[in-house]
């Protein structure tokens, strides 16, 4: 399956997102991990494979939609952007300044689903560190003494 032709779902109506919670919340208080069955035999799966699936579970139970694809993925700039929430325009400079790997198709651009997500992962780290170091300064010069909230 690759991400030009992923499969999303849209996030579950709240009762089944509640099933699912529930079903969680059985696993966890008995320490069970998923299994399968296959033509009557059970499989025990990899641990990889029951972090993945407990996973897009917990993000079904907490009422969000999911995609599923390889991480090797080749997606189109217009894809990338649409992932990471930014422009098309944005996501071109983002890989001329060198910011985000680029493999060409011809004259096409094509991004790894990989170096998306570890993008977007570390601006978002970027920003909690900025925006704690905010605070941190905003605290010491008395900046939160007047906020009324």
């Amino acid at each position: 399956m690759s991400m030009l032709m992923p499969h999303a779902t849209d996030p579950l109506e709240t009762p089944r997102a509640a099933q699912i919670e529930e079903l969680l919340q059985k696993m966890r208080e008995s320490h069970l991990t998923p299994r399968i069955s296959l033509e009557g035999q059970k499989i025990t799966l990899p641990t990889e494979v029951n972090e993945a699936i407990l996973d897009i579970l917990e993000r079904f139970a907490e009422g969000h939609g999911v995609i599923v694809a390889s991480i090797d993925s080749l997606l189109t700039t217009s894809q990338a952007a649409e992932l990471l929430g930014i422009s098309r325009t944005y996501m071109i400079r983002l890989i001329d300044e060198g910011r985000i790997p680029v493999q060409y198709r011809g004259t096409h651009r094509r991004v790894h689903l990989k170096d998306v997500t570890e993008f977007m992962e570390t601006s978002r780290r970027t920003r909690a560190d900025k925006l704690d170091a905010i605070a941190q300064l905003s605290e010491r010069t008395g900046q939160y003494d007047s906020d009324p909230f």
